[in-house]
């Protein structure tokens, strides 16, 4: 598929062309996601408001305030602030250093230094993805955990033995409970037995030799991915297998994270769901595909060129309406703009 307007052309030059639509969808996501943390630090949304009941109250908070605001809060009866000061205080900085990640590993592709981007996307993966989605899915749970005073209860150890069920928690609530599984996303990222997924590639990307699981192991005279041909496709091919669903659950449980701290504006909420999934069966091709251009095809009915040719719903013009709110005239060629988002 040609470039579809949301990133200039040459940037594009070594994604193999197979996994270019895939790039760009990967793209999108990052970015509706660093538009909503943007707009909620600019709102300072994620701030918590109190009014206390009394100037004797209020003077109490101020001088336990000197040590610690989080303790005054709990202290003068305000412990339900105090958790949601914490909870809006996380999830603010996991999500911003998880999208600078993100962001990395993408202009890393790019530039065909796969090696560094699988480096970038093993912590927001296999790390900041799991809290996030703890958070969303049994944030009591989590809240417990984190106050608790002991840092082993949130050690990858412990949540090793509970990630399947914090998944599937958090995937319970969002919208794309329906278009991902939880035995997808853990197979793919967290299993070292699978040989299509992330994880062993995450290691050996990591580390230069591994020898502690036998399906890891690093060959006989070699060291991992050191004199691995950069020209090669293989590893592309494995990380947009994989990295599409992977960022879309990620993007999801940020936006119901973030309508937590501040309920959203359900038409921009709605937009960014039906664009996202609609994005993803585009990626995935043959039958979702389909799907999503009958879906895009009623939409668009009542569009047409200034030339006077109507709107045709092409594969290339199903990507630039959802990712990038464009479609270009089967008639005179020219592009212009669709306003997906503004109709909901």
């Amino acid at each position: 598929m040609s470039a579809i307007g949301s990133i200039p052309r040459n940037r594009l030059a070594w994604i193999p062309r197979e996994c270019q639509l895939a790039h760009n969808y990967c793209y999108f996501l990052h970015d509706q996601a660093v538009h909503l943390l943007k707009q909620y630090e600019e709102a300072q949304a994620h701030h918590v408001t109190v009014k206390f009941r009394s100037k004797v109250e209020s003077a109490r908070f101020a001088e336990i305030a000197k040590d610690s605001g989080l303790e005054a809060l709990r202290a003068t009866g305000y412990p339900a602030e105090a958790r949601r000061v914490v909870l809006n205080a996380i999830t603010m900085a996991m999500v911003s250093d998880t999208l600078h990640h993100v962001f990395e590993a993408l202009k890393c592709l790019e530039k065909r230094k796969s090696v560094v981007a699988l480096n970038l996307l093993r912590k927001p993966l296999l790390d900041s993805l799991i809290y996030l989605a703890w958070m969303l899915g049994d944030e009591d749970g989590f809240y417990a955990a984190f106050t608790s005073g002991d840092p082993t209860k949130l050690s990858p150890k412990v949540l090793g033995n509970n990630r399947a069920d914090i998944i599937a928690q958090a995937l319970a609530q969002t919208e794309v409970a329906d278009v991902l599984t939880t035995d997808f996303i853990v197979a793919n990222l967290f299993s070292s037995k699978n040989p299509s997924g992330l994880y062993g590639l995450f290691q050996k990307a990591v580390h230069l030799v591994t020898v502690d699981r036998v399906e890891l192991k690093t060959e006989a005279e070699n060291f991992n991915f050191i004199f691995k041909n950069y020209a090669d496709d293989d590893i592309y091919h494995g990380i947009y297998y994989i990295l599409p669903h992977a960022l879309l659950f990620l993007t999801h449980v940020i936006l119901e994270l973030f309508d937590r701290i501040a309920p959203m504006d359900m038409g921009a909420k709605k937009a960014f769901e039906v664009r996202s999934i609609l994005g993803l069966y585009l990626v995935e091709g043959e039958d979702n595909e389909a799907v999503a251009i009958k879906r895009l095809s009623a939409l668009g009915e009542h569009f047409s060129c200034d030339c006077g040719t109507p709107l045709k719903v092409t594969p290339h013009n199903a990507a630039r309406i959802t990712l990038s709110e464009s479609y270009r005239c089967t008639g005179c060629r020219r592009v212009s703009g669709f306003p997906l988002a503004w109709m909901f």
